[in-house]
């Protein structure tokens, strides 16, 4: 198996976390940008969006990190980072979804200069707050594939910028993630969170 990826990136981040996180045997390339690799017909074949990252298995090609999280989790339930009853799968569907649909369009608009407030981050923080106010290490309990889709956008520069002293169970999970071995050695540095 085969990454194609760009460790520049939250969603590349979060893949290549995993993969060093439970040392899976996936091999992880990193494209070329700079000499448009990603726009090649060969690339566009595993991808029509021409996008990373995309995970190659035989022949095989799939995109979308969270879809890629949840198929490696699947193809190694040892990870046991994907839960096996019907509900547990629930909760980790809508946390995935939660990031992709809330948190990343929002962190998007920050970097593009779109939303002026950083602030406005505020509710997602207290929704995820919630999650982690009884105590919990990571969003459902045990670490999962949520808590490697969701930390990777907090794990950029932006998202070490934001203010985390209203919720210290998502700064302390924040923290605990960043922590972990996959991100140990797939981000260089995080910088400390404002507080």
């Amino acid at each position: 198996m085969e990454l194609i990826s760009f460790k520049i990136t939250p969603n590349n981040r979060k893949v290549e976390a995993f993969i060093a996180h439970f040392d899976l045997p996936v091999t992880v390339r990193q494209i070329d940008f700079k000499h448009k690799e990603h726009k090649s017909d060969e690339f566009l074949a595993l991808n029509p969006m021409g996008k990373v990252p995309v995970l190659v298995d035989g022949d095989f090609a799939l995109w979308e990190s969270n879809a890629i999280l949840v198929y490696l989790a699947k193809k190694f339930p040892e990870t046991r980072a994907l839960p096996d009853d019907d509900r547990g799968r629930a909760e980790v569907d809508r946390w995935l979804h939660w990031q992709s649909c809330h948190l990343m369009p929002f962190m998007g608009a920050l970097k593009t200069g779109a939303e002026e407030d950083p602030d406005a981050v505020k509710p997602l923080f207290t929704v995820l707050e919630k999650q982690l106010a009884d105590g919990r290490d990571f969003i459902l309990g045990d670490l999962s594939v949520a808590d490697f889709a969701v930390a990777a956008y907090l794990m950029t520069k932006m998202g070490s910028s934001f203010d985390y002293s209203e919720h210290p169970g998502v700064a302390a999970w924040r923290q605990r993630v960043f922590e972990l071995k996959g991100f140990q050695e797939t981000i260089v540095k995080l910088p400390p969170a404002a507080a």
